[in-house]
């Protein structure tokens, strides 16, 4: 890689650290037309890789599809009460993850689940759905779900069914009966359904003796001893972004990586508008995040070096307090010793008197890997601010959350070890791959006579497990859930178990000896109390809504425990500085903790930073990569603790000095056909003591390089060559600073300056509808929502890792991510290209077939039958957003298997160009649904895949000849502009230009353009 010396520093943008530097392999990239290797043939290898990929993610959907509503042979004139062949009905539902949940609708076709969006009447999602809810779909479908009862005997393991696994069960059971269940354990995930902490209640006081216990790898228990240390007891804190005027996240990511940051992101951009009072955004990390990018000012630091930050910015807050009482007194005393001047001054000043002006305004956020002194630290700045109660609000946690999940594992671990454990029932999850290794979960779990794991993959624990049952999935499933701030929704099945799963209520009342238990029973018992008088009717309103109206925690009181934070304040010695190399380990944007590997469109998804896809590498800054002497795809060995892991390294800007991060959730060995094998495994560095910040880092070069399959350079807009593209760059994607934005409100649209255009013929008058899109840059967060909607919506194939490298990949939205400033810390924005649909469209002006065309309306349509494949119009496209099919992507795929894909819109073949269609066929179902009912469209009925699913409501799509239509107001705002206008081929996609609010004080200030270390 060259020398990033080389250029001259600079405030253009650029996507890669390949760009930024100027190589000779970039500018070659710029003179291609595609990505190297687009059009050639694929080897035999990669076309049975293909062939796998698709058979387990896509083509065998179809086949597990196709189950219809039960009903007897005798012939009928009608069909079920309910179905209406044709026509799609909406059910609610909702997605629960991690103890936190959103509501959601899932669209059904005749009896079977194809498309999942958020619920408009939930207070959370508000018609939201994030990527992980969306991609269950394909989960639903995956042929590599376990389906029969497994046992495992000596070293084979034999099918069974569920009878003889129900005997087992219960003769496991029932010897430790006679003894109140000592020696009987459970394992669970953590859950957000009260009807399931009613079941536990109920096997604890059928086996009082028995022990529960919780574990996700990705938990909250800092963020509640933390509480406990501020407040005297683990209380849960519930942010209100949309209150807050200026917002400081300490290693936190609230705008994604949970169901409620739907509601997270929504606040958030509430307060983006730069014609009302915008809010302003710090954040303090190791890593590039998404709320790192969105923010105002990004401040590089390494993971275990935030705490001191924290003690700093605490005993400035709080030396600008009032006198107060002696204990006041005594925790002012203990934070001056940690006013440390390593941070720059000018930043931790400018930053306390922001905070100390918003007062109540303000809002503290910490990241759940931060040590529980952070978050004790937050809720003391909180409370100094008078933030509480307005930005933030503590709750109780629900009954049954384990507060502490690794001391429960721990417990259990020694108790597994020692031979305490008789039995151990895990219902869900995954404990041999993510436990902590210095635990050996797997090693411990052996030395247990009874073992039994619920899951929907016969996965590592799985198959260490004497019993492994097959888990229904939630959309098969009857039962509740309830969201981070206590919302309560129900969730119910869209279709009969396809592989004979069962609930982990269901399996908990097999241990207590009813043989057939019923989870609609279950739930329906749990909800009596909520339901009311009128139960019936009760239910059936809360099926129809998904969410119990005003079901959210009540806020609890909060009183700050100053003597116990004097103390471990004044207890925690002064931090030395940097320490040296340091690892981090973080939550995968795509696939979570891991359990979404084998997921195909998940796998695909570019991660948000980096743009890899199907892997994930030792990620680190240009200067940390530099001392190093590594470069981006180097093999390297991670050694720590005395443990050691091969990867491949990554090179990416934006992370702090002496930081490697590692996203955990890949190198599986029991994901399935399409997640065995993908990646590296973190979890073999992650010990019990060092769960997030691992210290003593060491990375050793391998030689040789790894394969990273990544999009960031990828579709470069305007092949001009290198110097032309950097000239045009900021046209493309453009913002100001409030401040620009309130002395210039058009210095978007100034850009836009040319000689008058003339067409060469006469331009055609759209007397009718005329669809437009209109998207805000100051709103979207860069989460990739909208690229799973769009996938699962239009039946977009999964390619594969070496597809992808090629250059291949079929996603009809892309996320182009840019940089400016200095890579050691630049700042980062996003923007989402699909086809603009331009009223003089370049690609129709040299198709020789008119495959592709316009509509009355205005929409640059796709014949497919018409496309021979010469691509002349992709070549032509300036904004590259045409993919081309290089495979036959159907070809061995069943008719019955092909129910899988949404019905109403075309699965293309091999040799067919295709491209965003603005949702053609959500267009015409609702004209034809307005023609029916005599009456006229109403602006936002009609709703794409990408701005249904928004969280931010970014995206807004309507009728341009709509006088009243938000979108026509959108296109007129003083911010909009399209891209490459100077062409004359008018797109009917606008973008609103991002407004930044920067402090005034830091906007000149050095901790913008380099790393703090």
């Amino acid at each position: 890689m060259s020398s990033l010396d080389d250029r001259q520093p600079g405030s253009g943008y650029w996507r890669s650290l390949q760009e930024y530097a100027g190589t000779e392999e970039f500018k070659a990239l710029c003179r291609g037309e595609f990505p190297e290797g687009a059009d050639r043939a694929p080897d035999a290898l990669s076309r049975r890789g293909f062939l796998k990929i698709m058979g387990a993610s896509v083509a065998l959907a179809g086949l597990a599809g196709c189950r219809w509503p039960r009903e007897t042979i005798v012939p009928r004139a009608y069909r079920p009460s309910g179905i209406e062949p044709g026509r799609p009905r909406a059910f609610a539902t909702a997605f629960a993850l991690g103890g936190d949940a959103a509501g959601l609708l899932v669209t059904s076709y005749e009896g079977r689940p194809i498309k999942i969006e958020g619920n408009p009447d939930d207070p959370i999602s508000r018609g939201s759905a994030d990527a992980l809810a969306q991609a269950a779909i394909l989960e639903l479908y995956d042929p590599d779900r376990s389906r029969h009862p497994m046992q495992r005997e000596g070293g084979a393991r034999k099918r069974r069914d569920w009878q003889a696994a129900t005997a087992a069960a219960t003769a496991m059971a029932r010897p430790l009966a006679a003894r109140g269940g000592r020696g009987l354990h459970v394992l669970s995930e953590a859950s957000a359904s009260p009807s399931l902490d009613a079941q536990r209640r109920r096997f604890l006081a059928a086996f009082p003796e028995a022990r529960w216990h919780v574990w996700e790898p990705l938990n909250h228990d800092h963020a509640y001893a933390g509480a406990a240390l501020a407040m005297g007891r683990p209380l849960r804190a519930v942010p209100s972004l949309d209150k807050a005027r200026v917002i400081l996240t300490l290693d936190a990511d609230p705008l994604s990586g949970s169901p409620s940051a739907l509601a997270n992101a929504r606040d958030w951009a509430a307060g983006r508008d730069p014609k009302r009072a915008m809010n302003r955004l710090y954040a303090v990390e190791s890593h590039f995040s998404i709320t790192g990018s969105m923010a105002d000012h990004r401040y590089p630091l390494q993971a275990s070096r935030i705490e001191a930050f924290a003690l700093s910015l605490a005993a400035e807050l709080s030396r600008r307090g009032g006198d107060g009482g002696e204990a006041q007194r005594e925790l002012r005393r203990a934070l001056g010793v940690h006013l440390s001047h390593e941070f720059e001054e000018s930043f931790l000043s400018a930053l306390a008197d922001d905070l100390e002006h918003a007062g109540r305004g303000a809002l503290v956020l910490a990241g759940p890997g931060q040590p529980p002194l952070v978050h004790a630290l937050v809720a003391l700045m909180n409370a100094q601010l008078g933030a509480v109660g307005n930005t933030v609000r503590y709750v109780e946690p629900p009954a049954g959350e384990e507060t502490d999940q690794l001391g429960s594992l721990r417990a259990l671990t020694r108790a597994m070890a020692a031979g305490e454990v008789q039995a151990l029932v895990m219902l869900g999850g995954n404990p041999v791959y993510d436990a902590p290794v210095d635990l050996d979960f797997g090693g411990a779990l052996d030395k247990v006579p009874g073992s039994l794991h619920l899951s929907l993959h016969d996965n590592e624990t799985s198959r260490r497990a004497q019993w492994h049952l097959p888990r229904a999935h939630f959309l098969e499933s009857w039962g509740d859930a309830r969201a981070w701030d206590g919302t309560h929704y129900t969730v119910q099945p869209l279709i009969a178990p396809l592989y004979d799963g069962r609930t982990p209520g269901e399996v908990l009342a097999l241990l207590g000896g009813d043989a057939a238990p019923q989870a609609h029973a279950q739930l329906r018992e749990s909800l009596q109390g909520a339901l009311g008088g009128d139960a019936e009717t009760a239910w059936r309103r809360l099926l129809h809504d998904g969410v119990l109206a005003d079901s959210r925690f009540p806020a609890a009181s909060a009183a700050l425990d100053v003597d116990a934070l004097s103390a471990a304040v004044a207890a925690k010695p002064a931090n030395g500085g940097y320490h040296g190399l340091e690892l981090e380990l973080h939550r995968d944007h795509s696939l979570y903790d891991g359990r979404f590997a084998n997921n195909g469109w998940l796998q695909e998804l570019p991660d948000p930073i980096s743009k890899i896809t199907w892997d994930n590498a030792a990620t680190m800054g240009p200067d940390t990569a530099a001392e190093l002497g590594l470069a981006h795809g180097d093999r390297v060995r991670l050694s720590a603790g005395g443990r050691s892991l091969d990867c491949a390294a990554a090179v990416v800007p934006g992370l702090a000095h002496g930081t490697v991060a590692l996203a955990l959730g890949y190198g599986r060995s029991a994901a399935g056909a399409v997640g065995d094998g993908a990646g590296f495994n973190g979890y073999a560095l992650r010990a019990s003591d060092a769960l997030h910040a691992v210290g003593g880092l060491a990375v050793e070069s391998l030689g040789g390089s790894y394969l990273l399959a990544g999009t960031q350079d990828h579709w470069l807009i305007d092949k001009v060559g290198f110097e032309g593209r950097q000239s045009r760059i900021h046209e493309l994607v453009r913002e100001g600073s409030l401040e620009e934005y309130e002395a210039n409100p058009d210095f978007a649209r100034e850009l836009d300056e040319h000689p008058p255009l003339v067409s060469l013929w006469k331009e055609f008058a759209y007397e009718g509808h005329r669809w437009g899109m209109a998207i805000d840059l100051n709103s979207c967060i860069g989460c990739s929502a909208c690229a799973v909607a769009c996938q699962s919506e239009n039946n977009i194939p999964v390619v594969g890792k070496s597809e992808v490298s090629r250059g291949r990949e079929m996603a009809w939205i892309r996320m182009d991510r840019y940089f400016q400033g200095e890579p050691e810390n630049p700042s980062s924005v996003v923007q989402p290209v699909a086809c603009v649909q331009c009223e003089m469209a370049p690609c129709e002006q040299v198709c020789p077939f008119q495959a592709t065309t316009h509509s009355q309306e205005g929409l640059n349509d796709m014949v497919y039958n018409r496309c021979v494949g010469t691509r002349y119009c992709a070549n032509n496209c300036p904004y590259k957003v045409r993919r081309f099919n290089f495979f036959h992507y159907t070809k061995d795929t069943p008719e019955v298997q092909k129910l899988a894909n949404n019905p109403e819109v075309t699965v293309r073949s091999r040799g067919v160009m295709e491209k965003c269609s603005y949702c053609v066929q959500r267009i015409q179902n609702t004209k034809i649904q307005a023609k029916n009912e005599g009456r006229a469209i109403a602006d936002g009925e009609i709703q794409t895949a990408c701005m249904q699913t928004c969280p931010t409501k970014a995206i807004r799509f309507g009728d341009l000849n709509d006088e009243s239509a938000q979108v026509r107001a959108l296109h007129g705002d003083h911010r909009a502009y399209t891209m490459l206008a100077e062409l004359n081929i008018k797109p009917r996609t606008a973008y609103l230009a991002r407004v930044r609010n920067p402090n005034p004080r830091l906007v000149s200030t050095t901790h913008e353009q380099r790393s703090h270390s």
